[in-house]
């Protein structure tokens, strides 16, 4: 969706005025910010609708799902003959029920990210590969967007799905920082030779952070280390910010 979003708004760049040309009260780089800004607004209720949906499905649908599948289990245990089978085969189309809900809320930020910022979201998702991966923020980062947090999130992430593929067991680093940008700095001990392919992982990687402005670094010699940094600009321009005003928590 975001992916449409970002060509409809590219056509901005080629309006032109009456006369078939660029209005001259614009640089090219004003033009920029103000399409980036015009993304992250779009991105920041996007995410916003995003969460809305996720909290409606495991307020709502998930939470029903789960209560039929305690009560069928309750029901199997006095359960013979057919009724038995016909409840195990209702509890097999709950749990394939959940594991549909659970895959289309994929792609939707956990609660801690939310509740608790970036740096603690992206340890707990660190922690799930073993205690070989390290993330650190030398300090505290700023309240940060709803749709920054997000990709920020999910750069790290992905970053870190790579390393646990291709660098099995290998120590892995994350760094976390923000002057006038987001940095999330990802380095593995492995043997090295990543490369950008289109379509493929690290590409998806790079269109993310395209579509806030930001770039992606790959550093990756052969016989190692492979470093992947992702940066997305938080000041666009004067009076322009990714810096948000509305969410309550900081990341420490």
């Amino acid at each position: 969706m975001l992916r449409l979003f970002n060509r409809l708004l590219d056509r901005r760049l080629s309006n032109v005025d009456g006369r078939g040309t660029y209005s001259a009260e614009k640089t090219q780089a004003e033009r920029i910010a103000e399409l980036t800004a015009s993304r992250r607004k779009i991105a920041d209720a996007y995410e916003r609708e995003r969460q809305r949906i996720e909290r409606d499905l495991h307020d709502g649908a998930q939470q029903y799902l789960v209560a039929a599948a305690i009560k069928l289990g309750e029901a199997s245990l006095d359960a013979q003959g057919e009724s038995a089978q016909l409840i195990e085969a209702a509890k097999n189309d709950i749990h394939h029920g959940l594991a549909a809900l659970r895959e289309t809320v994929r792609g939707i930020p956990p609660h801690i990210l939310r509740d608790r910022g970036l740096v603690a979201a992206i340890s707990e998702a660190a922690s799930k590969y073993g205690n070989h991966i390290h993330v650190y923020a030398p300090h505290p980062l700023p309240v940060l967007s709803p749709s920054v947090l997000a990709a920020g999130y999910f750069f790290a992430t992905e970053a870190l799905t790579n390393a646990a593929k291709y660098a099995p067991n290998k120590r892995v680093s994350v760094l976390i920082t923000t002057d006038q940008d987001l940095k999330i700095s990802v380095v593995d001990e492995g043997s090295g030779g990543a490369r950008i392919i289109p379509g493929r992982g690290i590409h998806g990687l790079a269109e993310r952070l395209d579509s806030f402005g930001g770039t992606l670094t790959l550093n990756s010699p052969s016989g190692g280390p492979t470093q992947i940094i992702g940066t997305i600009p938080l000041l666009l321009e004067r009076g322009q910010s990714a810096i948000s005003s509305f969410t309550p928590y900081m990341d420490t």
